[in-house]
């Protein structure tokens, strides 16, 4: 029979996790040392980075394995199954809080073969000679911090659209195709991205896990900012597209489809990257986003002449926004079972529904909002005090000059 040297036990190897990370950290840092991680379940991806380094098998009920050394982690489900020389239960928690958190029940810690405790730091070691006294183990916990070696600091290229998945003519089909490029570049380069896509809801499928699929929202352009690179894959039928203007404005080059308006814009080679109509360049393009060296660049885009077509005729918004005005409401707002947000905060109760023939004050935003649904009537306008003071005062000035006029 094989004789290990030293095994580490988990029950369930879940796909994260701060006890998968210690395993790998194990794995990474002694996989010169004979080390074997048993499991009774595992996550396929936790798995196959673990066995790249160290022994991993599946631990079957029954089937006894003897070492040298056994390290359980959590749970100790094995332990019956092993003959070891020495056997270790290392705390990677504070079993005191779990005890109180679980009402009481926590996985056992306190078994007549254990015959040492590792706590993962000074905090663990102490909770867990705590915890020990009070379940009745005379063992004292040794600390041993977890391993920690970092790979080189290594950038993650970050990528942003903002588009209609579901729309044909808005390069759906591009885009899944440049992420499957995107994401075997990774692999076999080791490289990392995150690609943001504002996108109305859709049911294109994603499948990765380097894309993040986000809900429309007005506020994009810090996205776009943040960005490496801005993504537009499109059918020639931008006209203008702010999606691209804004990404060069804020110095982000843009990856597009050889659309026509890129003609009208001033950019260069250095800020744009082209994916073919039919995608034949797209393994390149995935290159490119992680190996092109983009010079910093300065974009301006294209003056507007509205100053020239608009009438010069001088807003009276600003006014019109302080308006207050007296509703009533309707027999719809009743028949609706809508409540009312702000008179809910404003009369301290959870969910108000107006009676019809109730009145009360609003702003200009609330009353557009309600009257559109028909659920409320105008009653009377009330002018903001400022606004009163100068109509007031503009019509005493008036009445002056007229006098002075006589």
């Amino acid at each position: 029979m094989q004789v290990y040297a030293n095994i580490f036990y988990f029950k369930r190897i879940c796909r994260i996790g701060g006890t998968e990370q210690f395993l790998y950290e194990i794995a990474k840092k002694y996989k010169d040392y004979d080390i074997t991680v048993f499991y009774d379940d595992a996550d396929i991806n936790q798995l196959r980075r673990l066995r790249k380094l160290v022994r991993c098998k599946k631990h079957i009920k029954g089937e006894i394995v003897k070492c040298n050394k056994a390290f359980f982690n959590f749970n100790l489900d094995m332990i019956d199954d092993v003959e070891a020389e020495e056997y270790y239960f290392v705390s990677h928690a504070n079993y005191k809080e779990l005890h109180k958190a679980h009402g009481g029940y926590i996985p056992p810690i306190k078994n007549e073969k254990l015959t040492h405790y590792i706590g993962v730091s000074q905090f663990a070691t102490d909770k867990l000679d705590e915890y020990a006294k009070i379940i009745g183990s005379k063992i004292r916990t040794q600390k041993c911090y977890n391993p920690l070696t970092l790979e080189p600091k290594q950038k993650v290229v970050r990528l942003a659209s903002a588009c209609r998945l579901d729309d044909k003519v808005k390069g759906g089909e591009r885009t899944l195709k440049l992420i499957k490029a995107l994401d075997k570049y990774c692999e076999e380069n080791n490289r990392n991205y995150i690609w943001t896509i504002f996108t109305n809801p859709t049911k294109v499928q994603v499948d990765s896990t380097n894309v993040i699929l986000m809900k429309p929202r007005l506020d994009v352009r810090p996205y776009l900012a943040d960005s490496d690179y801005v993504l537009q894959l499109s059918n020639d039928m931008e006209t203008y597209c702010y999606t691209i203007n804004e990404a060069l404005g804020y110095g982000v080059p843009i990856v597009t489809t050889p659309l026509t308006i890129l003609n009208e814009l001033p950019i260069t080679e250095n800020e744009h990257i082209v994916l073919d109509w039919n995608c034949e360049n797209v393994d390149e393009v995935a290159r490119q986003i992680f190996e092109k060296e983009v010079r910093p660049f300065s974009y301006t885009a294209p003056e507007d002449n509205w100053s020239n077509i608009l009438v010069k005729k001088e807003s009276t918004y600003e006014e019109e926004k302080n308006m207050k005005y007296i509703v009533e409401a309707t027999d719809l707002y009743a028949k609706s079972n809508t409540y009312d947000v702000e008179l809910s905060k404003h009369k301290n109760v959870k969910q108000y529904i107006p009676k019809q023939g109730e009145r009360w004050e609003v702003n200009l935003e609330r009353k557009q909002l309600l009257e559109e649904k028909g659920f409320i009537k105008v009653i009377e306008e009330v002018k903001e005090i400022e606004t009163a003071k100068k109509e007031a005062n503009a019509e005493k000035a008036v009445k002056k000059t007229t006098k002075k006029a006589k």
